[in-house]
């Protein structure tokens, strides 16, 4: 065996195919049943910047102008100038790649990068989404990808370009000419249809794929990781890469010690693989590795939903109507609630305590909420109290333990806001990013002002943690004094994120992480001629 990737997320099969393609022999082992992680879970957003869709638009963008908006909306004090161009570099080169060796396409979005004021940001043409594939394109893996808690049948564009969240059965009923045939031939979106592309590219590529074979051990010898014991079906194997091993085992949100250590509590739903429990992460610093980012992740709004058997959350914005605000248990908003890194501040630490500014927090709203948002109110059964309702604000306050002055006066201030239109607090709706964004998205102002009063608790969700082992700009996994573990790799939700919690874009999980792999194997190629496991005129991976 060359390599050997742990974990089959975006990053881990971006990384398999692109070592595959170029001639190493990969290994994929996916720790539970099914493959695709979180991934395949996601909405499938994809930000990439100075893509090759976009230049087919005529729309012009550059590396240099990407990394200087990554560097300038950075959250302060970070600086990472050579992990940003890296992957940034990367991403089209991956994203050709993907259209070329597997049947995935991509279709851009019209979404903006959110920081329009910001030099060298988009209106349009680093966010994209793939377009709907059959299972059937992934052969006999057909039913081992896995499957997501939003409903697959639907594109992240028909989602964007719909009022699927507002009017889930009128807007189905329209959408049944496309939706029909996509039932009957097993035809999904979203993460899920990008996952279906790489098993499939994959599987092309000649890469073996094992499910239900958990990494337990990194092996190393000589100074040098060689491969990792794999506990497959009960019973522990020993396996070899000459070449390199790849952690992508996802985040460790699931790991309830390691949650209560790293992240701000209290969180609310997982969104993610129940498999995300920081194995990548513990084999890692075993052998020495330095972990950093690990307050870092992928926080969004979602409400419950079964999965797997057990409560999950399902990405949905519902926090973001006219008439509803999010404010913190002191009863007080301290965010635009329409802004992209709302949960970022959601997050935010006391400086010199390290404990929570904001939560418990919560959406404050009134009773035609639950007409706008019928999907929150049909899951908020499945979570007793979640949603609580009052026939005053004084009265709501009391319920959720806030002082009733002062979340009556946080209420009567937005409403004063509504009548004028204008949110002098935080700008709401006043952003050129919201501006240039789908029209269809709530954008507006409305007054909290008809009885019953509701609160529906809007603690942090966790997609997936962003915390892991440092790696230098190849990808490359250190030790606390910056030296380089030879033979060892992290990408995706494993690895210390450069970009961490805050988003450049709508769909800066996935591009970055899928970039990333694509960088550890291009670096897995390099050391592979280097050292003659690999022929200097073997078949070039993007052919």
């Amino acid at each position: 065996m060359d390599v050997l990737v742990l974990g089959s997320g975006c990053a881990a099969l971006v990384a398999a195919l692109r070592a595959a393609g170029a001639g190493l022999n990969v290994l994929v082992c996916e720790k539970t049943g099914k493959l695709g992680g979180t991934s395949a879970m996601s909405a499938g957003g994809i930000w990439v910047a100075a893509n090759h869709l976009a230049a087919q638009e005529g729309i012009a963008d550059s590396i240099d102008e990407a990394l200087g908006y990554v560097s300038a909306v950075a959250p302060q004090g970070w600086s990472f100038p050579d992990h940003w161009r890296a992957l940034l570099e990367a991403g089209p080169a991956m994203l050709r790649l993907l259209e070329a060796k597997t049947p995935l396409r991509f279709k851009l979005t019209g979404e903006p990068d959110p920081y329009m004021d910001v030099p060298g940001s988009r209106a349009r043409g680093r966010m994209m989404s793939v377009l709907p594939l059959s299972r059937f394109a992934a052969r006999r893996d057909a039913f081992r990808v896995r499957g997501s808690t939003l409903p697959e049948i639907f594109t992240y564009h028909e989602v964007l370009e719909t009022d699927l969240y507002h009017k889930p059965i009128s807007t189905t009923l329209g959408l049944l000419p496309r939706i029909l045939p996509r039932i009957l031939t097993l035809t999904a979106g979203k993460g899920t249809a990008l996952m279906l592309g790489l098993v499939r590219g994959c599987q092309d590529a000649g890469v073996r794929l094992a499910t239900r074979a958990k990494g337990v051990e990194l092996i190393v010898e000589n100074n040098r990781v060689t491969g990792a014991i794999i506990e497959h079906k009960g019973q522990r194997q020993t396996i070899r890469a000459r070449v390199g091993v790849l952690i992508a085992t996802g985040g460790f949100e699931w790991n309830e010690d390691m949650a209560r250590q790293h992240l701000v509590a209290p969180l609310q739903f997982r969104g993610s693989s129940q498999g995300n429990t920081g194995d990548g992460q513990r084999m890692a610093e075993a052998i020495g590795a330095a972990l950093g980012q690990m307050d870092q992740a992928n926080v969004t709004a979602a409400i419950p939903r079964r999965y797997e058997g057990r409560l999950h959350g399902m990405p949905v914005p519902y926090h973001a109507e006219e008439n509803a605000i999010v404010v913190n248990r002191h009863g007080q908003r301290f965010w635009d609630e329409l802004h992209v890194n709302l949960g970022e501040a959601l997050v935010a630490r006391d400086p010199a305590t390290g404990e929570s500014l904001h939560l418990p927090a919560y959406v404050i709203t009134d009773a035609r909420y639950l007409w706008k948002a019928p999907l929150v109110r049909f899951f908020s059964r499945l979570v007793p109290g979640w949603m609580v309702k009052a026939p005053t604000i004084p009265a709501l306050a009391a319920k959720i333990g806030m002082d009733p002055a002062i979340l009556a006066a946080t209420v009567e201030r937005f409403n004063g806001f509504a009548d004028t239109g204008v949110d002098v607090d935080f700008g709401r709706g006043q952003t050129r990013a919201h501006q240039k964004a789908d029209k269809r998205k709530r954008a507006g102002l409305e007054p909290i002002v008809k009885a019953p009063f509701i609160a529906v608790r809007f603690n942090p969700s966790i997609m997936s943690t962003k915390g892991g082992p440092q790696t230098d700009a190849r990808g490359r996994v250190l030790r606390a004094d910056g030296s380089v573990i030879d033979g060892l790799y992290a990408a995706g939700a494993s690895m210390a994120n450069p970009i961490g919690t805050r988003g450049v874009g709508a769909g800066t999980t996935l591009g970055p992480f899928m970039s990333w792999g694509y960088l550890c194997a291009g670096d897995m190629v390099r050391r592979a001629r280097e050292t003659g496991a690999l022929p200097a005129n073997s078949v070039l991976e993007n052919a």
